[in-house]
Order: structure tokens, then C-alpha cells, then sequence
């Protein structure tokens, strides 16, 4: 089971981590301890690196599909390598997402031969027959149901054309069925050790967490400079927020996707379900904190004859800031720790309340400063229920 744990591309062992070696003692079952250790943080690797499990698949696929093929006999001897050519094809992310290559690549196949077949019938020159395929082929792959797959339409076309010429229909046979056959031994392989990268996509969730955190400190620092930060200075402390926001929302959507046809995905449903509550919060996060970021970057320079802040409102708007740094770095899980989350509470209070005496000594509306109480607002019920975040 721990083989397969590790195939699997690690899910998470119900929150228990494996005793470590600052835990380990000499004793008689010391090695036993030392063995679970191992398995444990090779699962855990293996996890947060879904390639790895993802090519170790790949190869014991192909590989079968060659021993599956060598005793067949009959064309499968002239051409056994598109067999493997087909686990290789079908080994996907998902589940799901093998059989959908594999059925996709198959049809495309097979547009491709008849293609081929039915020009090469054609009294035309070699010339022309090459270039009736591609392009047939070429506008045959705009099909829908090809996918992905689309491109192997004129290819396997221009293959069989070519290189079957001597004998197009047993050419063509061979090279759907063979690549049908390894793309089914793919799924097969896939469907016995099912991808559920759940432990992958808690990384990139970690990682987008602590870019926030990041950025809302360097907000901060860059508040209570003095003097105030040029517009390219500001830009150096921006984080490029982002592109890991559709990362991390990638590695969801196929965490989401590999629960389907999956047989292990039961035991992780709950861990399931809170990635993706959590990775909705998280998104929302990214929107708020990238909003204040600009709002500051483009608002709150030393090119500004006019900034919306000011001194007066630059260390409490900093503070809030860094209050909700803190909670985002006391995240355990998708829970916050309850006295950070009530110190950006205060913070953000205390920036809401000197906006309000601040109004009373300009005639700005200080709308920008107010913008930001509410940005922080809605990150802090991101996090927590909205009797807190109120």
C-alpha cells in the first residue's frame, strides 16, 4: 500500500506526520519506525512532484503494452512499438483525462487512415497526394471531438500514405489497433494507481499564501519609509501574484478532476472539499490583496503631488497591513490562528477610525484610504465568519 500511496501522487495521511528521526529510539521496533519513515517521506516527495509518479506510470505502461504486443504475431511483428506508443499517449494527469486521450487519439487515427486510404485510391501524383492529406487532414482535426488530439489527424495520415504505401490497409490496421490497444493498457495502469495530487496542490496553495503575506509586509515597510518610495521602487516590491493564483487554481480543477473514476478518492473527500473551499478563499485573497497593492503603488509615491494616504494615514494603513500579513502566516490548514485574525480586526478598526478623524481636517473624501479598510475587510472574512470580519 505504501507503493501505491507513493504512485498515487501522495495524498495526505489524515494529518499524522511520521515519527521523524529526533522521535526515533533504539529499540526492537526501531527499524520497523525507521521503514514507515521512509515510506512516509517518500510519499510525500513523490507528492509534491506529481511528474515523477506520472513518469514512473508511463514507463511500466509502455512497457506492458510491448510484452502485450510481442505475442500477437501478424503485423503486430512489423510494427510493435506503436503499442507503447499508446500507453504513453493515454498516461495522463487524471483518470479521466487518459480516457479522454486515448479515445480522442484513437479517433483521430482514425480520420487519419481513412483520409489516407481513400486519397491514396486517388490516380493523382505522390506530390499531390501529400498535400491532399495534409491539408484534409488539417481541416478534418478543426472536429471537436479530436480535442486535443487534433494534430494527429494529418500526421497519421502523411504516415500511412507514406510509409504504408506497399500495403495501406494492413499499415493502417496496425497502427490504430496496436495504438489502441497501448493506449487501453495506459488507462488500465493509470485506473489501478489513480492520480490524486492533493498533497501538490496544498504546496501551491502554501505558496500562494505566503506570496499575500509577502507582498502585504512589503506594503507595509514601504509605507513607513521616509522618504516615500519612487513609483520604480514600488514596483520592485510587487510579487507577481498572478500567475501563481492560476497555477494553484490549475492544480485544483485537476485535483477535482482526478476524483472522478477514481476508486481511493472517498477516503480524501473531506481533505478534498476543503482544498477547494480553501482555494476560493484564496482567489478572493489574490483579487484584494492585488487591488490594495495597485491602488498603494499607483496612489502612494513620491511622484504624486497629491497622495491618498499621507503621513497621517501611512502608519495605521501599514499596520493594518502587516496585522493582515500575520493572520495569513498563522494559517494551519484553511483555519487562522483566532488572535491574529482578531488583531487585523483592531488594525483594520483603527485605520477605519483615523480615515474618519482625518476627514474632519481635509476636504478630501479620502475615498482611495476608505477603499483599502474594505479590501482588508473582505480579506479578513476570506478567512473567518463574517461576525468577525464585521
Amino acid at each position: 500500500m505504501a507503493v501505491l500511496h507513493a504512485l498515487s501522487g501522495g495524498e495526505p495521511r489524515g494529518g499524522q506526520q511520521p515519527p521523524g528521526p529526533k522521535h526515533g529510539k533504539h529499540s526492537t521496533n526501531g527499524r520497523g519506525m525507521g521503514t514507515a519513515y521512509v515510506w512516509a517521506r517518500l510519499g510525500d516527495v513523490l507528492g509534491r512532484y506529481p511528474r515523477v509518479p506520472l513518469a514512473v506510470k508511463s514507463a511500466t505502461a509502455a512497457g506492458l503494452a510491448w510484452l502485450a504486443v510481442l505475442p500477437l504475431g501478424g503485423v503486430a511483428d512489423d510494427y510493435p512499438y506503436y503499442a507503447p506508443l499508446g500507453a504513453v499517449v493515454a498516461m495522463g494527469a487524471t483518470v479521466v483525462t487518459s480516457v479522454r486521450a486515448s479515445v480522442q487519439g484513437v479517433l483521430a487515427l482514425v480520420l487519419g487512415a481513412g483520409l489516407s486510404i481513400g486519397v491514396g485510391l486517388l490516380p493523382v501524383p505522390e506530390v499531390v497526394g501529400v498535400a491532399l492529406v495534409v491539408g484534409l487532414g488539417t481541416v478534418a482535426a478543426g472536429w471537436r471531438q479530436v480535442g486535443d488530439m487534433a494534430s494527429w489527424v494529418p500526421i497519421s495520415a502523411l504516415f500511412i500514405l507514406i510509409i504504408g504505401r506497399a500495403d495501406p490497409g494492413d499499415y493502417a490496421f496496425a497502427y490504430v489497433a496496436l495504438t489502441a490497444l497501448g493506449a487501453a493498457i495506459g488507462v488500465l495502469v493509470n485506473a489501478a494507481v489513480p492520480p490524486l495530487p492533493l498533497i501538490a496542490t496544498g504546496v501551491t496553495q502554501s505558496t500562494l499564501l505566503a506570496t499575500l503575506a509577502r507582498q502585504l509586509d512589503d506594503l507595509a515597510d514601504g509605507l513607513l519609509h521616509d522618504p516615500l518610495l519612487t513609483p520604480e521602487q514600488w514596483q520592485q516590491r510587487q510579487e507577481a501574484i498572478e500567475p501563481q493564483a492560476r497555477e494553484m487554481q490549475q492544480m485544483v480543477t485537476e485535483a477535482t478532476e482526478a476524483r472522478r473514476v477514481n476508486w481511493r478518492a472517498r477516503r480524501w473527500q473531506n481533505t478534498a472539499e476543503r482544498q477547494y473551499s480553501w482555494a476560493q478563499a484564496l482567489q478572493r485573497l489574490s483579487f484584494l490583496v492585488e487591488d490594495i497593492t495597485d491602488l498603494v503603488i499607483e496612489q502612494e509615491h513620491a511622484g504624486r503631488q497629491q497622495v491618498v494616504l499621507g503621513p497621517t494615514l501611512r502608519p495605521p494603513t501599514a499596520r493594518a497591513l502587516t496585522a493582515m500579513s500575520r493572520a495569513l502566516r498563522s494559517m494551519e490548514g484553511d483555519t487562522a490562528d483566532a488572535d491574529a485574525l482578531r488583531a487585523a480586526d483592531r488594525a483594520v478598526h483603527e485605520l477605519a477610525t483615523a480615515i474618519r478623524e482625518a476627514r474632519g481636517h481635509t476636504e478630501d473624501d479620502l475615498f482611495a484610504a476608505g477603499t483599502i479598510v474594505t479590501a482588508i475587510r473582505r480579506a479578513v472574512a476570506a478567512l473567518v465568519d463574517n461576525d468577525l470580519a464585521d
